[in-house]
């Protein structure tokens, strides 16, 4: 079968092409975004004007940036972008995908809530009920947001945990705490292997909103034997998810606080 050719690109391409590159540096000269979109002078001329004129543009000391009325539908998307109208098509996809239990958990105290779940195909009874609270220190969901906060956000939170046990393998001491949601930081997605369920593994991972603070997370959850089991490494597969529900919450990694 023949390759279907990209249709050539119009000016509403380019336009949209001119307000990423502005979104994405937060500035550029003409000459800059001539050669971030690859057409002539003339046309960028054409296509800043017409927008300039339209208040998605505003020009100052010689650069280009986002003007008014981009601002405008910025603020208008924000507001409609409620991560439990965003993630629940992906987790669906996600347990779909893998048959197993997904949930998506939000900070509430010392405790992460889960405000949605769904079961998947081969999920057996696994203890992520509708509502339910959870521990930040002895499960996924919780060392995932852990993960999410900037260090020193991190730092007091682990310093005020109760540190509960609830099976034999529940970690109680701070410093491994510490340095497993350090481990979490780095790879994407944190663990917990019989924690908080003695029968149960479970993968958990970040989601960030538009301004880059965690605002949820997610986990996938079964039975410890299954899991361990799994053709697909559900550590790398949460961390998708979660990295596609940032996405479209309007999260890029320009916008995530440095971590120091």
């Amino acid at each position: 079968m023949a390759r279907e050719e990209a249709a050539p690109k119009g000016a509403l391409d380019r336009a949209l092409e001119i307000l990423e590159v502005l979104t994405m540096r937060g500035k550029a000269t003409t000459a800059e975004l001539v050669e971030a979109v690859g057409v002539s002078r003339s046309a960028v001329y054409r296509l800043v004007e017409r927008l300039e004129a339209a208040e998605y543009l505003t020009l100052s000391d010689g650069q280009w940036r986002l003007g008014p009325a981009a601002a405008r539908m910025a603020m208008a998307a924000v507001q409609n972008m409620d991560v439990l109208a965003v993630a629940p098509p992906i987790l669906r996809e996600l347990a779909h995908r893998t048959g197993e239990t997904v949930s998506l958990g939000v900070h509430s105290g010392d405790e992460m809530v889960f405000v949605f779940r769904e079961i998947g195909h081969q999920a057996v009874h696994v203890r992520s009920e509708l509502g339910a609270r959870r521990p930040l220190h002895a499960t996924s969901v919780g060392k995932a947001y852990l993960a999410g906060l900037s260090p020193e956000r991190c730092e007091e939170t682990v310093a005020r945990l109760p540190m509960q046990i609830f099976t034999k393998s529940t970690v109680t001491d701070r410093d491994l705490l510490r340095e497993a949601v350090g481990e979490a930081r780095l790879r994407g997605w944190a663990e917990e292997h019989g924690e908080f369920d003695a029968g149960s593994t479970c993968f958990g991972a970040p989601v960030f909103d538009q301004s880059g603070a965690v605002t949820a997370a997610i986990s996938i959850a079964g039975p410890t034997a299954r899991m361990d089991a799994a053709r697909d490494p559900f550590g790398p597969l949460v961390a998708e998810t979660a990295a596609a529900i940032s996405h479209r919450l309007g999260y890029s990694d320009r916008t995530k606080p440095q971590q120091h």
